[in-house]
């Protein structure tokens, strides 16, 4: 699935990393609406998390969980499929990721609030009037 949003792009590099680790990984990315990666764990279909890409205050993009908590710089794929993986994995799998870092405090939330707001974090567009 294509979008010019510009969250779907790293989401897209991410979703292939986390494929090649044998995750389930599908942009979802509904009109007027910020893009996410869907990630299932196939081996534990329970264990599922949505992960969004969006920058923080300073204009940095980063990988963030919904609830939310900062996973890792959009430019650090391996180090954010390591977290991801970890927060998924099933009893038994062997993880080599750190555990994902909280959100720093203020970075997590927007200056708007939207009717889609999941866990603090809109999930509209950012439009300019015209």
């Amino acid at each position: 699935m294509s979008t010019s949003h510009p969250a779907a792009e790293p989401l897209e590099a991410l979703a292939e990393e986390l494929r090649s680790r044998n995750f389930s990984a599908r942009l979802v990315a509904p009109l007027n609406r910020i893009p996410r990666l869907q990630v299932i764990n196939p081996a534990a279909p329970a264990l599922t998390e949505q992960v969004l890409a969006k920058p923080d205050s300073d204009g940095a993009w980063h990988y963030w969980f919904p609830w939310p908590a900062l996973i890792a710089a959009v430019d650090d794929i391996p180090t954010a499929a390591d977290r991801i993986e970890r927060v998924l994995a099933e009893v038994g799998r062997n993880t080599g990721g750190a555990p994902g870092a909280d959100a720093p405090e203020g970075l997590a939330s927007s200056a708007r609030t939207c009717s889609g707001e999941l866990h603090g974090i809109p999930d509209c567009l950012e439009t300019t009037g015209a």
